[in-house]
């Protein structure tokens, strides 16, 4: 027989993929491939929200995972240059070779068109080799759970003339149905400067050639600024420069119109998406206007991946603003000496106008927003050193920029509020399904793009990512097929940081709409132990509830909820109760009865008013706790053949009572109790309870209380486990293991000082499992958590620690 039917709501949304690129941190052309790989992203729905993540192959640095497990990739790429790429790079390298093979291709009268021999020539050389190790893509699998295949996470590749292909929307077959139409795209001007033309290209994008063929086709017109246009104005314009910018052409001028930025390439490949907030959006506005500082491949990549993410970011080359601050210099000198002063170069007048438009950003002297530099090139003393320089071109003044701007070590920089491109006007679509026995009965409804005339099948693809209340499971890459449940041919499924993610409509087409073909799941909603069965079963470690786990689960069950559990224990007046049964010693009293033969302490209404503090709320305190079963109520009778005191349920008590001890059959009478005349009332704590604070499970249900504080999804906990197979062959014990918003979450609890040895365990388990736990938490009693301790947790990664005033109220 199926079990009772649980009713949830499911929040479906329409988005589009979420890609990263992997491009070699090594290469001396990595400038070209930001650029080629920009272009292409323009090219495809949605591209504009694409990163770009340096790699050398073996290892990502840990920044870029903080930046990836934020955005929660579905797709996994890789950028490979080509000799093709040296006809930007290296022009007069490229020019050479070219020649060398017209030469040898007239020689050997090779037939057919040269330029086609050659091009395709240098379109399948690769000049520098990045090979991603099986263990970083072991590695992207386990921390991201992207789409992927027999165990290899990168499945896309780039090069200079080839772009993404299937699951990826290219914008020309979709154009055509939007509702929007787009009748041109306005490209920026080509700038000879590698610097300023990736400056550019990250705010516009770019566009091939062989792409604007085919928006030509379309009837979608290309433009660009007019010849005489100075290339670096449009630089300043692109980075937020408004107003004065005017280009002298024939007889007239030329300036870009409201609309010009609205169908730049990477307008265009934003048609119908809309940037939506995974956090608290009113929290933004006190999100700090970021600037990035360096030169490197890091630094660049670092500003990209973080603009795509938040609003208000810049890059400033170390190069341009050395030169600027320099040039300010001299320029001062001359003046004060009271020569000619030379004309900025182009790179100076930018640095100062990035520099000069930050304080509009944040409003100043409004709020406590502030101008925030970070690098990844530069310690954190260079960066204080280079804030002097940025401070020195602001027209701030050296106190209000010194108050304004803030140095951050690239290791405390924040990546919250996140935002994420999905579909205008069709963000969420909810539905109510119904789950018997944690699987849904019905398919769910799948939405679809709702901004286009018709869905052209098969050449428009989406994302549908669901959401269903009270359940979000962690991203593990095997938990996607679990839940998700398909007939037939099988799309990519995931779990995300945003949800239960499919690819729509589907993996083949064989004809008909895209009603026809659009896949719809039925959902299995996973218990915790089977969660985090299978999150330590992928390391061969198997899991079980311990005694103590189950004193802590009846706990909860009698209580009603981790919640009801957690503010009881929280709060000292309650907390003073359950302590109270902890007593080995009577009350002179009476309100407190310690047993030697039961082993167990009774308390009395006395004790309840005296801890709370008030006759008629310790009344319905007992009344609600008494059925909820957490207490029992019972008298204390003393056997008048053996002597023994005990307790005595109500509910097994009559006229006559049966001694605990030797079995005596008697009348409870004024000669079976001490004082006072009429007997009182003596309540028993439930064992399961007693069992759970007695060997201070209290402790971890105050953190697991905590933890849930802080969720805004959902809350999972299975804790006090025994491990199997940890260590090697051995058994362990773990306190605290619950996955919160999707994040696994594993931690340690003491009722005694937190020490470095109890941090071996956990640096060892975060090694043995195949996906790191997001976060460790160590929490003690202790009033306070030594130096020496924090030193110890410093290297293990979303460590923290928790105090007796983290949980309790004194």
């Amino acid at each position: 027989m199926k079990g009772v039917g649980d009713y949830r709501n499911i929040t479906a949304t329409v988005r589009t993929p979420r890609c990263a690129i992997l491009i070699n941190e090594n290469s001396k052309h990595w400038r070209f491939a930001a650029k080629t790989a920009i272009a292409h992203f323009s090219e495809v729905w949605g591209g504009r929200y694409f990163l770009l993540i340096p790699t050398d192959g073996v290892r990502v640095k840990e920044k870029f995972w903080e930046l990836l497990e934020a955005y929660s990739p579905d797709y996994i790429g890789q950028y490979r240059p080509t000799f093709a790429d040296l006809e930007e790079a290296e022009p007069d390298r490229y020019a050479e070779v070219k020649e060398r093979n017209r030469e040898q291709f007239d020689r050997d009268d090779i037939s057919g068109d040269f330029e086609k021999f050659f091009r395709e020539r240098a379109d399948s050389s690769d000049i520098e080799e990045l090979h991603i190790s099986d263990q970083l893509q072991k590695e992207l699998i386990n921390r991201l759970s992207p789409f992927h295949l027999s165990g290899r996470a990168v499945q896309h590749y780039l090069s200079r003339r080839d772009g993404f292909a299937f699951p990826f929307t290219k914008m020309p077959a979709i154009l055509p149905f939007a509702h929007r139409q787009v009748q041109r795209i306005t490209l920026p001007p080509a700038i000879d400067d590698p610097v300023g033309a990736l400056m550019t290209h990250t705010r516009t994008g770019a566009a091939t050639e062989a792409y604007l063929d085919q928006l030509r086709s379309h009837g979608i017109a290309a433009e660009a600024p007019p010849s005489e246009c100075d290339a670096w104005q449009f630089v300043q314009y692109a980075l937020g420069g408004r107003g004065g910018w005017a280009t002298v052409v024939g007889n007239g001028t030329w300036e870009p119109d409201a609309d010009y930025d609205k169908t730049t390439p990477f307008a265009i490949s934003s048609l119908h998406l809309a940037r939506y907030y995974r956090t608290d959006k009113q929290m933004t506005y006190l999100e700090p206007v970021v600037v990035v500082l360096g030169d490197t491949v890091d630094d660049f990549c670092f500003y990209y991946s973080l603009s795509r993410l938040h609003d208000d970011v810049y890059w400033l080359p170390l190069s341009w603003l050395s030169e600027a601050y320099r040039g300010l210099m001299a320029s001062r000198r001359r003046r004060t000496a009271g020569e000619e002063v030379d004309e900025p170069t182009n790179q100076q007048r930018l640095a100062r106008f990035i520099v000069n438009q930050l304080p509009q950003k944040i409003d100043y002297g409004h709020h406590d927003k502030r101008i925030e530099l970070r690098s990844m090139s530069l310690s954190l003393a260079q960066l204080r050193a280079r804030k002097r320089q940025v401070v020195g071109l602001s027209y701030l003044g050296v106190d209000q920029g010194l108050s304004s701007i803030i140095c951050k070590d690239i290791s405390e920089t924040a990546t919250a509020c996140i935002g994420s491109a999905m579909e205008e006007n069709n963000y969420a679509a909810f539905e109510s399904a119904v789950f018997i026995d944690g699987e849904s009965v019905s398919p769910v409804d799948t939405p679809k793009p709702k901004n286009f005339s018709k869905i052209n099948v098969p050449e428009h693809y989406w994302l549908t990512s669901l959401v269903v209340e009270d359940y979000m499971p962690p991203p593990l890459p095997y938990l996607g097929s679990e839940t998700l449940k398909l007939r037939g041919l099988t799309p990519e499924l995931r779990v995300a940081n945003d949800g239960l993610v499919y690819q729509c409509p589907n993996m083949a087409y064989f004809g008909g709409d895209a009603d026809v073909v659009t896949v719809r799941p039925k959902l299995v909603l996973l218990d915790e132990m089977t969660i985090l069965g299978k999150y330590f079963g992928d390391a061969g470690i198997t899991i079980k509830y311990s005694d103590k786990g189950n004193y802590f689960l009846d706990t909860i069950r009698r209580f009603g909820s981790l919640r009801e559990a957690g503010e009881f224990i929280r709060a000292k007046s309650t907390r003073s109760i359950l302590d109270g049964y902890m007593a080995k010693v009577n009350e002179a009293d009476g309100t407190v009865i310690y047993l030697d033969a039961d082993q167990r302490a009774y308390l009395n209404f006395g004790a309840f008013q005296r801890y709370i503090g008030d006759e008629a709320a310790a009344a319905v305190l007992i009344d609600s706790l008494v059925g909820r079963e957490v207490l029992e109520r019972g008298l204390i009778l003393r056997c008048e053949r053996c002597r023994l005191s005990s307790w005595y349920s109500l509910n097994f008590l009559t006229a006559e009572f049966s001694c605990n001890r030797c079995g005596l059959t008697q009348q409870f009478t004024r000669s079976h109790w001490k004082n006072p005349s009429e007997p009182h009332w003596y309540y028993k704590l439930v064992e399961t309870i007693y069992q759970c604070y007695e060997n201070n499970s209290h402790v971890t249900i105050q953190v697991l209380y905590k933890l849930l504080q802080e969720s805004t999804h959902a809350f999972h906990f299975a804790p006090e486990l025994d491990l199997f197979g940890f260590p090697q062959g051995k058994k362990s014990e773990i306190d605290i293991s619950c996955v919160l918003d999707g994040q696994i979450i594993l931690g340690e609890c003491k009722t005694e000082p937190l020490r470095p040895t109890h941090v071996k365990k956990y640096a060892q388990l975060a090694s043995a499992l195949s996906r790191r736990p997001d976060r460790i938490v160590f929490a003690t009693t202790a009033e306070s958590i030594s130096s020496e301790f924090m030193e110890s947790i410093s290297g293990l990664r979303g460590s923290e620690a928790l105090a007796f005033s983290d949980l309790f109220d004194a």
